[in-house]
């Protein structure tokens, strides 16, 4: 386990702080023990997420919202978006782009059903609402989350390599994990870019605030951003020895043992504060995987184009479902879309995206 002594990281044990509730539970139930290392990384990857993407104000309250986080990712990095008409893109990488988009938002709405304002705050408390989607089965949830996820990083393939054969998880992982210098100039940034071989030298300064003790890790008194960057890169580094490993191959393997060995320990969580922030930082992750993914698809076929695959989509799934259909101001896609208009990232008219009188959506101002 973790202590201020030994902090190695050297094998999933040392991802369970000592005198925690973690340790607690781990002591009574030792099968416990993966599905820890897999809730804490996850936990500290959407926190240096957070912590790195949001002001001294947001900090210091631990307030943090999808949105707000999501649009200052792109600010910071200085996204910029197709703007031409065309595009540059064959029919058959449309229509590919189209394939994987298309799946990946069925993925992400079935995982995060039903839609509720509460997934938007994603800060170091529960609100009263804390259970999952996906008929709030733990497992199945985290098995759709990776799908989702595995559909965005098709995206990416589908335009920065057209002629790769998406069949399975690893022949896209090593793909992706091969791409990610070049994919951190244009879409990708921190933490998405940290892997198994990342030289912690050589990653962007986190903002001056997140140095501070109201800046550190809630679970773990006194530990700040740059030292869950060490953290995280060692998990990545236990998954597999032998090759480069990321965030992608991370959720794999949680799926994998959802989906097989854990679930027995999935069913005995109940609805309590570990699945509550599970479902948060399994909604984060899919949330910026499709805004990625998007980024990519809209920087190669142009706006038209990516505005005609979403059209679609509502009008072949999400119009036809009323959930759906009635809360349309919270499928993540909108959220997305309304981010890029409000940051002037688009120009192309989103009339069709209807926010409620009552819009839970916040923007940075600007």
């Amino acid at each position: 386990m973790i202590s201020r002594d030994d902090p190695k990281f050297d094998c999933r044990e040392d991802f369970i702080t000592s005198d925690s509730v973690d340790s607690f539970v781990l002591e009574k139930s030792p099968d416990f023990l993966d599905y820890l290392f897999f809730h804490n990384v996850l936990d500290k990857f959407c926190f240096a997420l957070k912590a790195h993407y949001s002001d001294r104000e947001t900090v210091k309250k631990r307030r943090y919202r999808l949105d707000l986080v999501f649009q200052n990712y792109l600010l910071e990095n200085q996204v910029k978006l197709s703007k031409r008409k065309g595009g540059k893109a064959s029919r058959e990488q449309v229509e590919r782009i189209e394939f994987f988009l298309t799946k990946a938002w069925h993925n992400e709405l079935v995982r995060g059903d039903p839609l509720l304002p509460d997934y938007l705050r994603i800060g170091v408390q529960l609100s009263g609402f804390s259970g999952p989607g996906s008929g709030g089965i733990a497992a199945w949830n985290i098995v759709q989350s990776y799908y989702a996820v595995f559909e965005f990083v098709g995206v990416l393939a589908a335009v920065h390599a057209s002629d790769l054969k998406v069949d399975g998880h690893k022949k896209l992982a090593r793909n992706f994990n091969s791409q990610l210098a070049g994919l951190s100039k244009t879409v990708l940034f921190y933490p998405f870019t940290l892997n198994s071989k990342s030289d912690l030298t050589k990653l962007p300064q986190h903002p001056k605030h997140t140095t501070f003790h109201y800046a550190s890790y809630p679970r773990e008194a006194g530990t700040l951003v740059s030292d869950l960057d060490n953290q995280i890169v060692k998990a990545f580094q236990l998954l597999d020895r032998t090759r480069r490993t990321s965030f992608l191959d991370f959720l794999y393997e949680f799926r994998l043992w959802a989906n097989y060995t854990g679930v027995r320990s999935l069913l005995r969580l109940a609805d309590g504060g570990y699945v509550g922030f599970l479902m948060k930082n399994l909604a984060t992750i899919v949330f910026f995987a499709g805004g990625i993914a998007e980024i990519s698809a809209i920087q190669q076929i142009g706006q038209a184009q990516y505005l005609r695959i979403l059209r679609s989509f509502q009008e072949d799934y999400i119009d036809q479902n009323e959930r759906f259909a009635a809360n349309r101001y919270l499928i993540p896609a909108y959220i997305r879309l309304r981010s890029y208009k409000h940051l002037g990232l688009i120009s192309n008219s989103i009339s069709f995206v209807r926010a409620d009188i009552e819009d839970p959506v916040q923007f940075v101002e600007r």
